[in-house]
């Protein structure tokens, strides 16, 4: 069984037409979403942040700030199955892990064990026309609990980051 089996949403193709009109299945810089990684990691006081989407097949950063390893960054992303913003395809809504070595569904997970990330905060990017396209993400290297306040703050970060994206996309993005 297939990981877009257990998430049909990867593969829908609204959804990736979506992505390819903001230009986020492109590996370029983004100099407009550095200032957002930056205040999460501030906000969320995590050592790093990144702006993940989700394609089909690989999760990509458009920004990140902080320790990202050299590996991810010259990939530019990480495995689809890697992926801890998965869930948010599906309930659009943010989340909160304050230790994934506690946490079945993420603790074999290798940005956990060989990577060493423990704990995490995300809001879903989700675009003007519906579709959650991927996450705002602060993630740190500790154990540490995170409140529904902090994910009221991250998705205001999130909508803007969605903002700044769609505002350097091809016109017809609100299309469904």
């Amino acid at each position: 069984m297939t990981l877009g089996t257990y998430y049909p949403e990867l593969s829908d193709r609204r959804r990736l037409l979506a992505l390819a009109r903001a230009g986020v299945d492109l590996q370029i810089e983004r100099p407009y979403l550095t200032e957002i990684v930056e205040s999460v990691t501030d906000r969320m006081d995590t050592p790093f942040a990144v702006i993940s989407v989700l394609l089909d097949g690989a999760q990509v950063f458009l920004a990140g700030v902080g320790p990202i390893p050299a590996w991810i960054g010259e990939a530019g992303g990480t495995p689809i199955e890697w992926a801890f913003c998965l869930p948010m395809l599906r309930s659009r809504a943010g989340w909160f892990v304050g230790d994934f070595a506690t946490e079945p569904d993420h603790r074999e997970n290798p940005l956990v064990t060989v990577e060493g990330v423990r704990s995490y905060i995300a809001a879903p990017l989700i675009m003007s026309n519906g579709h959650v396209v991927g996450g705002l993400c602060g993630l740190d290297v500790r154990p540490r609990e995170f409140g529904e306040g902090q994910l009221c703050v991250l998705q205001d970060l999130a909508d803007e980051a969605v903002r700044r994206i769609e505002a350097r996309a091809e016109p017809d993005i609100m299309e469904p």
